[in-house]
């Protein structure tokens, strides 16, 4: 066989061992064995091992590729005329394609850095950013979320929606997760009653949940100080 023939060979078992390798790990998570991947391939594990000789590596092969996709996507979106539209829709375009993936919901949950693809984290942190910047600007976007509550959000969104899929509405989760960051006024009466949120009876500004105690009244001495004067006077 020609050398020609044998590097073509070596490029289909390598795509034929990626395909594989990619629906091993969105169905099982990193913790499938080489040896499934080759079977899936139908290939000998000795021809895996001589294209990626670590698992860790064949991992990171695949999920380097679903990554700077996310990334590409994140990018084309950051000059959207609708910065808050194009954020929430983002997300929930994330959701929805990574919930069933173990190994997109594996490598988003944790550092992109201990993936060991160059550039990969910071890449993502940026695009991501760049679009909660826009929405935040904008108004669409609570001013106290930074791109590490989103991130945090989003895999919740994607193991809860993996759970209630079966029974529930599609993107319902995710809906909720996203209601979590949208700016909250205490005369929104769009707004359902139950939310979390609670305000100084003073100023009106949203308070710091306690964590302990009675839940807080006032934001602080001065309207605490407010409302005591306020009261001897009527």
């Amino acid at each position: 066989m020609s050398e020609r023939a044998l590097r073509a060979d070596a490029r289909r078992n390598r795509e034929r061992i990626l395909q594989a390798a990619f629906e091993a790990f969105a169905a099982d998570g990193r913790l499938v064995p080489l040896d499934d991947i080759a079977r899936r391939a139908g290939v000998g594990a000795g021809t895996v091992y001589r294209h990626f000789p670590t698992k860790e590596v064949l991992f990171q092969a695949v999920v380097s590729d679903r990554i700077e996709r996310i990334v590409d996507e994140a990018q084309a979106l950051v000059h959207a005329d609708d910065p808050g539209e194009a954020f929430y829709g983002f997300l929930m375009w994330v959701v929805e394609r990574a919930m069933f993936n173990h190994a997109l919901c594996d490598a988003l949950a944790a550092d992109l850095r201990t993936l060991d693809v160059q550039g990969m984290d910071e890449q993502f942190a940026s695009a991501l950013g760049g679009l909660l910047r826009r929405a935040q600007d904008a108004g669409a976007v609570r001013s106290d979320v930074d791109v590490h509550d989103v991130r945090a959000l989003m895999v919740g969104a994607m193991l809860m929606e993996r759970q209630r899929r079966p029974d529930g509405r599609p993107g319902r989760m995710t809906a909720l997760a996203c209601d979590a960051l949208r700016p909250v006024t205490k005369d929104d009466e769009t707004l359902p009653e139950s939310r979390n949120e609670r305000y100084c009876e003073v100023c009106g500004k949203p308070l710091t949940s306690a964590p302990t105690g009675r839940p807080a009244r006032f934001c602080g001495a001065a309207c605490r100080q407010k409302a005591h004067r306020r009261r001897k006077t009527g």
